[in-house]
């Protein structure tokens, strides 16, 4: 059994049991185990979504995982192709620019927000976050930063703290889900984590000193240095996959 980052409970056969005792969640647990299938890689970019194979791994009928696949669509993750149905998103990289430029805009902002609207507890809250992924680094002897959520961690709380309802709309909601699949499906170049780490503290001491205008530039800089190192890793990537096909 594993327990990941949002506290949801999943058995060795990738299938999230969260909430299974609540009679209305049949899409939502397709739903989930949907979601989770793409983000572990089970699923991969362009690969077909089965409703029936679904609906037999859930045990559950094929109206359920439908809608689920319909309100997946809704958030990017899947695509709908005509004549052969949903498959999983596979983002070019001019579509993954066009995604940071918006990242980066609205999550500037946010940090420019939060160092004036945060409270104390929220501003202490960051800092002892920031600490906590360091020492996890540290345990783990690695250069990664933690696996699962950690790094949204840190950037949601940044952007409920801004208290923009629209700013969370987009980038807390609308747009989590594409982001965590970029990293998952192309990870990270050795050393980001640790410079990653590094750039957080960087914006978090800015809105713990209540400098908006500091804080805003460094969280640009650093969704900058984040979106240079997925286009990096998805060109290695692309490379990669050009000389196995070459072999």
């Amino acid at each position: 059994m594993i327990v990941d980052n949002d506290t949801t409970i999943v058995n060795n056969d990738g299938v999230d049991r969260k909430n299974w005792s609540e009679p209305s969640s049949l899409s939502d647990r397709a739903f989930d185990y949907i979601r989770k299938s793409i983000f572990d890689g089970r699923f991969g970019p362009g690969d077909k979504i089965n409703e029936l194979d679904i609906s037999n791994k859930l045990a559950i009928s094929r109206g359920p995982v439908r809608e689920a696949i319909r309100r997946m669509s809704s958030s990017g993750l899947l695509v709908f192709e005509p004549n052969s149905g949903a498959r999983v998103v596979a983002l070019s990289a001019d579509k993954v620019e066009q995604l940071y430029d918006v990242r980066e805009a609205l999550e500037a902002r946010a940090a420019a927000l939060a160092a004036v609207r945060m409270t104390d507890a929220e501003r202490t809250a960051l800092s002892r976050t920031l600490e906590a992924h360091s020492q996890q680094m540290t345990e783990d002897n690695s250069n990664s930063y933690p696996r699962g959520g950690s790094d949204w961690d840190f950037h949601l709380m940044i952007l409920k703290g801004a208290r923009n309802d629209v700013i969370w709309r987009i980038c807390g909601d609308e747009l989590k889900d594409m982001f965590y699949l970029l990293r998952s499906q192309h990870g990270s170049s050795p050393g980001r984590g640790r410079k990653a780490l590094e750039e957080h503290r960087w914006v978090a001491e800015a809105i713990v000193a209540g400098n908006a205008d500091l804080a805003s530039l460094l969280m640009a800089q650093h969704i900058r240095a984040s979106r240079d190192n997925l286009l990096a890793a998805m060109r290695a990537s692309a490379l990669d996959a050009k000389s196995s096909i070459s072999r």
